[in-house]
């Protein structure tokens, strides 16, 4: 089981927007009311304290039949903290919640609203998870443009403070709910192969013109006989003029990179910029939870896919390098653990590993990546408001350093989170594939 997560440490401004409001004239209300489809959320401001490393954030809603409404920002919810997650109720409808926050946070939320005289689903909820998934039942903010999306494809709103990272070059995620376009590849025996974007439609055989979100994405399937079953693998191919072999990136959970979070997209532009060199980019399905929880979080299963069958079959057919520190295997969560395992048990086939949010709460790796030293890099992104990862992430990477492996940790404003994985997955990959 995972380690219990401590509630996070919010500062709450109590009644920060409240002080706003009531200072405005009647006039001046009914414009904010007035302009209130055209306001851009949320609201992002020097911190009242002047600390330069910090912002306030104001979360505004307006639903004027509302009973309760909380933020469901990702890792700060918990049965501990959910008075600082509920929004203050104003007049004329207004709902309001204010953060101060590091600056260079990076975050998806969604907002969750309660109607009815009975105590909201977040507060009668009896464990951990189950208030986390009732404060998270709501939809993103009507008035943030900006969507990220997580494995099941919902929407997400997101938020990025002025310190973070600039990415310029981050193509857009389109969610589930967008309209479906069609992923069209070759299957490794040649065959023509299509599938759909959006969740439940079937594989068709009949070939499409592609949209710009899906284009260049081959489905390979490959026979696992361990497994005793087909693995999709979604295939990117650098639109750049190719000098020579290109290095490789194997990517773990494929189906949420290829089919919502848009990796080919953000890949095409960095390329472009010249940020990446042109790579290859292998996606590989994690199907569903109880796939992924058996295959993808150990040593076994999926790391033994990828060393024995996918890179030898993308070796051969591909213009690819055979130098295994010019292979990078990468992953979130269970993916960056499978990541790690990888470079430890097969550091002849993949040499790197760029493991996001590591779960390693699961496993002890000391051992096994320092039997590897020597012949591996290993690269470690944690978000501090997952301190069950962060933590061990930190400890590891000294581990390593101590002892002579090529590591690096990178510590991120943000939770167990698709809003800054991606990002952050081009930062990585920038400094190995450029040293």
């Amino acid at each position: 089981m995972p380690v219990p997560q401590p509630p996070a440490k919010i500062r709450v401004l109590a009644g920060y927007f409240r002080s706003h409001w009531e200072g405005l004239s009647a006039h001046e209300r009914h414009q904010l009311l007035a302009d209130w489809d055209a306001l851009a959320l949320p609201l992002v401001e020097d911190a009242p304290d002047g600390d330069p490393g910090q912002r306030a954030v104001t979360f505004l809603y307006r639903d004027a039949s509302a009973a309760a409404v909380i933020l469901s920002a990702n890792a700060m919810v918990h049965p501990d903290n959910l008075d600082a997650c509920e929004f203050e109720d104003l007049p004329d409808g207004l709902w309001a919640l204010t953060w101060q926050m590091p600056a260079d946070w990076e975050a998806s939320y969604r907002i969750t609203v309660h109607h009815g005289r009975a105590a909201p689903p977040w507060r009668t909820a009896t464990d951990r998870r189950a208030v986390r998934v009732a404060a998270d039942g709501g939809g993103p903010d009507p008035r943030n443009a900006a969507l990220s999306t997580g494995m099941s494809g919902s929407a997400t709103s997101v938020l990025r403070l002025p310190a973070a990272p600039l990415s310029p070059w981050l193509a857009a995620p389109v969610p589930a709910a967008a309209t479906g376009t069609s992923i069209m590849g070759f299957g490794a025996t040649g065959e023509v192969a299509e599938t759909r974007c959006r969740a439940g439609r079937r594989p068709s055989g009949s070939r499409q013109v592609l949209g710009d979100f899906v284009r260049h994405l081959e489905l390979r399937r490959y026979r696992d006989t361990a497994a005793g079953r087909l693995r999709n693998v979604w295939l990117y191919r650098p639109r750049a003029a190719l000098g020579g072999p290109t290095p490789l990136l194997v990517l773990h959970d494929g189906q949420v990179w290829a089919k919502y979070q848009n990796l080919q997209g953000t890949l095409d532009a960095v390329i472009a910029a010249g940020i990446l060199p042109p790579l290859h980019v292998a996606m590989v399905d994690s199907v569903d939870v109880p796939t992924r929880s058996r295959e993808l979080s150990g040593p076994i299963g999926s790391v033994d896919f990828v060393a024995q069958s996918l890179i030898p079959d993308l070796r051969r057919s591909l213009p690819l390098t055979r130098d295994p520190l010019q292979t990078v295997v990468s992953g979130a969560s269970y993916g960056g653990l499978a990541a790690l395992w990888q470079t430890a048990r097969y550091p002849q086939a993949a040499g790197t590993a760029l493991a996001q949010s590591p779960s390693l709460w699961r496993y002890d790796l000391d051992q096994p990546l320092l039997s590897a030293a020597g012949r591996i890099r290993v690269r470690l992104q944690a978000g501090r408001y997952e301190p069950s990862i962060h933590a061990p992430s930190s400890a590891l990477h000294a581990v390593l350093t101590e002892n002579g492996v090529d590591s690096g940790f990178q510590s991120i404003s943000g939770g167990h989170d698709w809003a800054w994985w991606h990002p952050w997955l081009i930062h990585g990959l920038a400094g190995v594939l450029r040293e």
